[in-house]
Order: C-alpha cells, then structure tokens, then sequence
C-alpha cells in the first residue's frame, strides 16, 4: 500500500465565500472534476455527510466514499475522511481571502492506495495534483460564469 500526499494552492480572482461555497457543494463536485458522479449517500452537506465521488468509466471507475468530518464556514476550512474501502486518508480544504475580490484556495489530501508500490506514490501524487489544478480551474470558471447570471 502506497502513501499518496499532494497539496494543490491556487490563487484565484474570484471572492473567498463564492469559491468556498462552491467546493462545500458536493454533488457540484461532478461538474468540474471530469468523469465523475457524486452520490450523497447521508446527511445535509455539514458535518457527518457521507458521499461516494466515483471517477472513471465502467469497470474502470473508481469509487471514493467519503465523510465529511469537520467544516468550519467562518474559518472556511474542511476536513474529509476517506472511509474506503478502496481509498483511506485525508482530504483538507482551505480558503483565505486575499481581498474582497480574490483568494487562496489549498486543497491537501493525505491518501493510502492498496494495491499501489511504494515507489509510484510520488508519480502518482504528481499526476493527482495535476488533475485537481485542472478541476480547481473548472471549478473557478463555473464560479465565474455563476457570479455574471
């Protein structure tokens, strides 16, 4: 079992709460993060909400079950728990305001891959942080376009 751990920080022009409401939007998720469904499983978005992200096609989907175990709004932080049983770890999410009209988004994620050699975890965490600075930058035009309707 390998250790995935990858940190995505993006600065974005776009106001702190729009993008933190945005990213807390869990079935939105499936709108900016390519080939993915999201399954709320239980709960109201808040603390204790358990979802399912799966991302892939056919057999070659991969489901994520996850809780989300901590969500501060005035702070604008998440903690997530991934509850397997194929993926197990941690996912924290943070948005800081730089000004009224910009942001820092980081997005952590601390992951155990059965299956998956030691020696591909940094490969492997290269290539996650890539494709989540990919859905960072769908995420932040869907924003966009919301703010402009």
């Amino acid at each position: 079992m390998a250790q995935v751990v990858f940190t995505v920080r993006r600065s974005l022009r776009l106001p702190a709460q729009a993008v933190f409401d945005e990213l807390i939007d869990w079935s939105g998720h499936a709108e900016w993060v390519p080939m993915t469904k999201v399954q709320i499983l239980e709960g109201d978005g808040g603390v204790g909400t358990s979802f399912v992200a799966t991302t892939g096609l056919g057999k070659a989907a991969l489901p994520d079950r996850m809780r989300v175990e901590a969500l501060d709004r005035e702070a604008m932080t998440v903690h997530i728990v991934k509850i397997g049983p194929v993926l197990t770890g941690d996912v924290h999410l943070a948005v800081t305001a730089s000004s009224n009209t910009t942001c820092e988004l980081s997005w952590v994620e601390d992951v155990r891959v059965p299956g998956l050699p030691a020696f591909l975890a940094r490969p492997v965490a290269a290539a996650a942080s890539k494709a989540f600075t990919s859905s960072i930058d769908r995420m932040a035009k869907r924003v966009t376009r919301r703010s402009q309707v």
